[in-house]
């Protein structure tokens, strides 16, 4: 490899890396799931849940009751969408994922 091409090599990579890095970051916009949760309101059924937020990642029963948590989560977002035994909403939360990329925006931006 000569110089020339090397030098070449490396242009191309400081140019193409922050291009996809931003690419990522237009990708990722849009409504994400913390936009969609505050759709969600207290005694929606299950299934006008699933028809904003998409069938969730996880189910997991509720030890000694009636009822369900479901889980969504995106690259930004964790959300947990607990039901009564009636398949209706009784509580919702969301807190950041533990993504790649949420890690990656940590160490980028810097609590103030």
């Amino acid at each position: 490899m000569t110089r020339f091409s090397r030098r070449l090599l490396t242009a191309a990579l400081l140019v193409a890396i922050p291009l996809a890095a931003l690419a990522v970051f237009l990708l990722a916009g849009g409504q994400d799931l913390k936009a969609r949760l505050s759709q969600v309101s207290t005694g929606m059924p299950r299934q006008q849940v699933e028809d904003i937020l998409g069938p969730p990642v996880l189910v997991l029963p509720i030890k000694n009751q009636r009822g369900h948590v479901l889980v969504w989560t995106d690259m930004r977002w964790q959300v947990d969408v607990v039901l009564d035994g009636n398949h209706s909403v009784i509580r919702r939360r969301c807190a950041h994922s533990n993504s790649p990329f949420r890690r990656l925006q940590e160490v980028l931006t810097p609590p103030p």
